[in-house]
């Protein structure tokens, strides 16, 4: 019956793009919406009240469930109040949404806006394309979107990242400024020092001292029961996941990060299929001798993070590559310390397991129903800035949270820690809406609550910042619908390939001297294909 449903759905997903492909004016070069005179007379572009009358709008929005009603939320009758712009919600649960969405879509009958839209770059570029969102251009470039403007002029990055292929703006993002994005891998400190062992710095040396955590009894139990390098299945990506905390020591990554799966820019500004490259190939072959030495977790593919930290838990591993903070690795996740970079070849290295400061890119729409669009707008825009994110996240100032005399925002101790046992998320879900993500926010260091920003956490990452692909360079691709048609016909196939493939060569179930053969087979899959539209949407992006 689930399978039944899983296709019915599916089915109804395809008939909405087909339906919008239909209907569609077809107008690939759409008028951004202009400000109207009624605007100008209503709205203020800074500052509370953004409406001097009230404005009412009706907003559409994936319900997460651990946020209340969205129509009684506290956090939001605050905002309108202050802000004077009213909002009747259709807040649909999360696990029904994308269905609701797609058929409203399909049928024109559309709210106002979109918040916690989920919106791929696919679908942005479809529904633009029939006009049922609105470029958004002039309505910044008039004012109405004062925060994303200054973030916008103070990193271009943002702008290129949010920018469709067609040249026009019509999504608000989810932006990050914090030492969430940068991914981590932690080492056992306390195994170097029990074997008087100095941290590796190159491949080799890491290499070293994996044998001699394996060998050499650091838990000191007398048995042979450590796990010197572990990690867990997460996602169809896995070999993916596997390598990618030492692509930046074999010289990937530094001119675009990761873009994709297997995918970054070389020197000359080409795209490069970095699973087809020679250093990638000496990469695998590398990996080949640690699981075949019995170095690398042979339940690395099968296992989940339970297992790993279970293992953790009884002293047993001496790497993991998981996470922005070590808190998930359990009771003895203080041994562990992030490692540097360990070079594999001669020249820039460099550390490139973070993400872009853009995070989710369509967050937020506005249609073409719309008759206050410049009012809708600005009370999106309010949510980039840092009064704006502290309300999205933490509620309301002396209410659920304080600020210190440094700037940095405390929840009160009745939601930091719960006398009713619930967790921080629960505790503020009367007055929050960021549980669940995919919001609009711009989440700085001051007003983050995780774990990734703690003193130490912050004080680990120290010995990566100076190779950190640097933000201007981190490239998020945005296609235009002609090429998102063909990348749906070719990329799973290929991604697919490349994925099993991999995983053979490491795991020895390929020989490496079948290298040739795989890279003809890619080849033989439309590969020039797939890299030529991620080459068109890196120059767009370059310009």
């Amino acid at each position: 019956m689930r399978k039944k449903m899983i296709t019915f759905i599916a089915a109804l997903q395809i008939v909405a793009l087909i339906t919008l492909t239909a209907c569609s004016t077809n107008n690939k070069n759409i008028e951004p919406s202009k400000p109207s005179i009624e605007a100008e007379l209503n709205i203020n572009k800074t500052g509370f009240p953004i409406a001097n009358e009230v404005v009412h709008l009706n907003g559409l929005v994936s319900k997460y469930e651990l946020v209340k009603d969205w129509n009684e939320n506290i956090g939001l009758k605050h905002y309108e109040e202050l802000s004077n712009v009213s909002i009747k919600w259709d807040a649909v649960p999360q696990n029904s949404f994308d269905e609701r969405r797609n058929l409203l879509f399909a049928s024109n009958d559309l709210p106002d806006f979109v918040m916690r839209a989920n919106l791929s770059p696919q679908l942005i570029a479809s529904y633009a394309s029939t006009g049922q969102i609105i470029p958004l251009d002039d309505l910044i470039e008039a004012g109405y979107a004062p925060n994303l403007s200054a973030l916008m002029e103070e990193n271009d990055g943002i702008r290129k990242a949010i920018t469709a292929a067609d040249g026009h703006i019509y999504s608000l993002p989810n932006i990050s400024e914090t030492d969430g994005r940068i991914a981590s891998s932690w080492i056992n400190q306390k195994w170097l020092d029990t074997l008087q062992l100095d941290m590796p710095t190159t491949i080799d040396e890491f290499y070293e001292v994996l044998k001699a955590f394996k060998e050499r009894d650091p838990n000191g139990n007398n048995q042979p029961d450590e796990v010197a390098f572990s990690g867990y299945k997460e996602n169809k990506n896995n070999a993916h996941e596997l390598l990618r905390a030492f692509y930046g020591g074999w010289g990937f990554g530094g001119n675009s990060g990761i873009i994709a799966p297997y995918i970054d820019v070389d020197n000359d500004s080409k795209i490069r299929y970095m699973a087809t490259d020679n250093n990638f190939r000496d990469m695998l072959i590398f990996f080949n001798k640690l699981w075949a030495e019995d170095l690398i977790d042979k339940e690395f593919f099968s296992q989940d993070s339970n297992k790993v930290i279970s293992k953790v838990d009884d002293d047993r591993v001496g790497f993991v590559a998981k996470g922005n903070n070590n808190l998930w690795l359990g009771n003895n996740r203080n041994n562990y310390v992030q490692n540097p970079v360990f070079r594999a070849v001669e020249g820039d290295i460099f550390w490139v397991n973070i993400n872009p400061k853009v995070r989710e890119v369509g967050s937020f729409v506005i249609t073409n129903k719309n008759t206050n669009p410049e009012a809708t707008l600005r009370w999106a825009d309010h949510f980039l800035s840092e009064e704006g994110t502290a309300l999205a996240r933490l509620g309301i100032e002396d209410v659920t949270y304080t600020i210190d005399s440094n700037g940095f925002y405390k929840l009160k101790d009745e939601f930091a820690n719960n006398p009713q046992g619930l967790t921080v998320d629960e505790a503020l879900s009367e007055y929050t809406i960021f549980q669940g993500g995919q919001i609009i926010q711009r989440v700085t260091q001051k007003v983050d609550q995780s774990a990734a920003v703690l003193p130490e956490m912050i004080a680990n990452k120290d010995v990566i910042r100076p190779f950190l692909v640097p933000d201007e360079k981190l490239m998020i691709p945005s296609f235009s619908e002609e090429e998102n048609i063909e990348l749906s016909t070719i990329a799973p196939d290929i991604e697919a390939y490349t994925e099993e493939q991999i995983i053979k060569f490491v795991t020895g179930a390929k020989s490496i001297s079948e290298w040739d053969d795989y890279v003809s087979s890619l080849n033989k899959m439309n590969l020039e294909n797939y890299l030529g539209i991620y080459q068109a949407a890196y120059d767009r992006w370059n310009q």
